[in-house]
């Protein structure tokens, strides 16, 4: 069941927010990649696909609009439930500002200010805020953001065998985040940026007896890293493309330099397809690889499940220095308001690539969206996944990747 609780992916403003949140390194994420890898933080925050395109915020999906003839067209608040095994029902307010060129050229893309907060059953809660800047005709992408997360969820160990026991700890993270990249396009769809993320992580196992709720001795990291972004984005529309690609490779190097207390290397690679199939119909197809270095602490592991790569397994659950997630999903145009669909994949975490075969993953499922905007293809959706470990059930907005 979703980890990373899929949610905001509301109408504009989710654009921002999944930009500039704690995203799933598996789901993910700059634009739909994550600026954030923190497992725990990503646990609660991001989605998977990211920035809508939108020339205002007055639709359907506006709730607040209809409260007064005189609010802003351009500002939307817009509540976000969502659901994880980890976190049981949860639920965010989200709220952007768009801004919008007075050029009024059709190859800009409004720039958003943003925020949110989030409450979840378990007693998790985050929030945050931040900027996404689209300059000069979208050639200068600046995005920027702070986040605070406190956060419960279970850790299963490292390496393929540690999760076959089926033993986990109850973890507590908390502390505040906070990251800002700047990307220049260089030639037709291919960005290329910088950047820096920093802020400070603290890890406790929580001890549950009854009548008792205590914190074993907490682990204190203070975390800083230099980024490297690249994207390729040729995709016709940023919720429900039918055709293009989305290309995007992250180093994160985290040094003593950028305030870091470790030093270590996180490279992702992914890669999204997009094939039209009848009329409105798509099949999308998604690739992920991702690689930590020896001294990454376990919060920075590649971990593997969630909501993007893949459903079917807890995020988190599979955790160990390499991974890998290939799959593909049908998705059926039923009518305006419903699309179904199917999907499947597989998978694996190592310690090393050398090791990859050992522990083969594979997950399948199926789906339905409701659509809340038909202009914006922006839709509530619902998956059941099947993986080697049982059914995982997700709810939330947008699709999967």
């Amino acid at each position: 069941m979703r980890v990373d609780s899929n949610g905001f992916r509301f109408l504009a403003v989710l654009a921002l927010l999944l930009n500039l949140t704690l995203a799933r390194a598996q789901e993910g994420t700059i634009g739909p990649e994550p600026d954030f890898e923190i497992q725990g933080f990503d646990t609660s925050i991001a989605g998977g696909t990211g920035d809508l395109d939108l020339a205002d915020g007055s639709f359907v999906g506006n709730p607040l609009n209809r409260l007064a003839e005189k609010w802003p067209a351009d500002l939307v608040i817009a509540p976000v439930p969502g659901y994880s095994p980890q976190l049981g029902w949860n639920l965010k307010l989200a709220g952007g500002y768009f801004l919008s060129s007075a050029a009024n050229d059709a190859r800009d893309r409004p720039s958003l200010l943003g925020g949110f907060v989030m409450g979840a059953e378990n007693g998790s809660y985050a929030y945050g805020g931040g900027a996404d800047f689209h300059l000069y005709q979208d050639a200068l992408r600046i995005k920027l953001g702070a986040a605070y997360a406190d956060i419960r969820y279970r850790f299963y160990g490292i390496g393929n065998e540690a999760n076959d026991r089926d033993i986990g700890l109850d973890i507590v993270q908390e502390g505040p985040l906070y990251f800002a990249t700047a990307s220049w396009r260089v030639w037709k769809d291919l960005y290329l940026g910088v950047g820096y993320l920093g802020g400070n992580v603290d890890s406790s196992l929580r001890v549950v007896i009854p009548g008792i709720d205590a914190l074993a001795p907490t682990l204190n990291l203070d975390v800083g890293a230099y980024t490297i972004p690249i994207q390729v984005d040729s995709r016709d529309h940023q919720q429900f493309p039918r055709r293009g690609w989305l290309v995007t490779v992250r180093g994160s190097l985290y040094r003593e330099s950028a305030g870091s207390d470790f030093d270590a290397e996180i490279f992702k690679v992914s890669v999204n397809r997009y094939l039209p199939m009848r009329e409105q119909d798509v099949l999308a197809l998604r690739m992920l690889a991702k690689t930590a270095s020896d001294e990454a602490p376990f919060f920075l592991l590649s971990s593997f499940g969630g909501s993007t790569d893949l459903r079917g397994y807890p995020a988190g659950r599979y955790r160990d220095r390499v991974m890998y997630a290939l799959q593909g999903e049908y998705r059926w145009w039923l009518n305006n308001r419903w699309i179904l669909t199917g999907f499947a994949g597989f998978g694996e975490v190592a310690p090393s690539f050398s090791r990859i075969g050992e522990n083969f993953l594979p997950a399948g499922g199926i789906g339905a969206r409701f659509v809340l905007s038909q202009k914006h293809r922006v839709s509530l959706s619902a998956d059941l996944a099947v993986g080697e470990d049982g059914a995982e059930f997700y709810f939330g907005v947008g699709e999967a990747f």
